[in-house]
């Protein structure tokens, strides 16, 4: 069956979700591209912006693990869309704010939203989804959507503070349009996708007489460990260059808003056909092998992109080397979660976030400060070292894992 088919007859329910994904990208794009411009010109220095979000990302490490027994109890949808809501929210008081103490409390805010989100998105829609290869398709369809519409409000963010220059900076309305389309995110799939609240309905008894000590007893194996310690090395990784993206492209390449803008608008198509052929590589190739030839290209490319040269070269490179990256994160978050059983799955979402907060807190902390010191291209570096960690890690403890459960899925079959 074609990628056509496959997706036409998809649940109604994956296709809502995916469609209005578009709103969330559109969102965050603009948001992403313009925020640590808005802070730049507020005159927060870089390091300053680095322990913002390293705030951040322990806020939603905090919160991940009561996120996921918070889904188990009250129902994943109401869970998602409060943390979609907050994120709204979060992104509004980033508009409204001037000084680096009143962003405190947005990006905390911000963040607890965030980790409300992740924690239950993926269980949310492989709930919808059904089946294990549905589930594939769904989340990739899910990251391309998110990254193609990222692009294109990160090419809005780079032009409507050209024509809404009112505010305490030129960035200020291209904020609260961010918030405006978080907040529709939310009021539309409030309104649209149903609630699948599987544990409530089957075990809400046992959730209300257990304490979290014993749920967290119950659902912790090493499985779980191992995964999301794997998870944790995936949080530095990202959190070293992804959040500073738009900074080092700019200081790496002497380029003006409107260029970096174009480039990340770029960056975003080519994230959108690298989630597309995520299904089609693990068919092709298998899920092991695919692991092998995705880490060697980023691990690469990440070490070349340390190096001077040319504006151009390096831009070229960057774009490649971000869509064999934004490959292999789709990878590792389906796949991990697909090798978790159904009823461990809230558990995990929020223990997996969790790791990844703490991972990508000292990911964007590093990231800052050698940025701050004039070092542009040197997040790259360590992202390629800690990628060769993390393969390690993955040939010894992760790639077990899959291969059973890998054979489990052949003699059900």
């Amino acid at each position: 069956m074609g990628l056509f088919d496959q997706i036409k007859f998809l649940p109604r329910e994956v296709k809502i979700f995916v469609a209005t994904e578009a709103f969330l990208g559109i969102g965050m794009g603009i948001l992403g591209f313009v925020l640590n411009f808005h802070f730049l010109a507020l005159n927060i220095s870089p390091e300053e912006i680095g322990a913002l979000n390293s705030i951040g990302t322990f806020v939603m490490g905090l919160f991940s693990l009561p996120a996921g027994f918070m889904a188990r109890h009250f129902g994943r949808k109401r869970v998602f869309i409060t943390g979609i809501v907050l994120i709204g929210l979060g992104y509004l008081m980033f508009g409204i704010g001037t000084t680096l103490y009143a962003f405190y409390p947005a990006q905390i805010i911000q963040f607890i939203g965030v980790s409300l989100l992740v924690s239950t998105e993926i269980q949310l829609l492989f709930s919808y989804a059904g089946t294990s290869e549905a589930e594939t398709l769904s989340y990739s369809l899910l990251f391309a959507v998110f990254t193609l519409f990222s692009g294109i409000g990160t090419l809005m963010g780079g032009f409507i503070p050209q024509f809404l220059k009112y505010g305490t900076t030129k960035y200020q309305w291209s904020i609260y349009i961010s918030a405006l389309s978080i907040f529709l995110v939310a009021i539309l799939r409030g309104l649209f996708l149903p609630c699948r609240n599987n544990n409530k309905l089957n075990s809400a008894e046992k959730i209300e007489t257990k304490n979290l000590t014993e749920n967290f007893k119950e659902h912790l194996n090493s499985k779980i460990i191992i995964l999301t310690l794997y998870l944790f090395l995936m949080g530095m990784v990202f959190s070293v260059v992804i959040p500073f993206q738009n900074v080092i492209i700019k200081f790496t390449t002497g380029w003006h808003d409107e260029a970096v803008s174009y480039v990340l608008t770029a960056n975003g198509i080519i994230l959108f056909f690298a989630s597309i052929i995520m299904p089609w590589l693990i068919n092709e190739l298998g899920v092991i092998r695919s692991y092998y030839y995705v880490y060697a290209i980023n691990i690469g490319l990440a070490f070349i992109l340390y190096f001077k040269m040319l504006p151009i070269a390096f831009v070229l490179i960057f774009l490649l080397r971000s869509g064999s990256f934004t490959l292999f994160l789709n990878m590792v978050d389906s796949q991990t979660m697909s090798a978790v059983e159904e009823d461990k799955r809230d558990f995990f979402g929020g223990a997996r976030t969790f790791l990844r907060s703490i991972g990508g807190a000292i990911g964007s902390f590093i990231a800052g400060y050698v940025i701050q010191r004039g070092k542009s291209t040197l997040p790259f570096l360590i992202t390629s070292l800690v990628l060769l960690i993390s393969f390690v890690y993955f040939e010894f403890l992760v790639k077990p894992i899959f291969i059973k459960e890998l054979e489990k899925k052949e003699e059900g079959m």
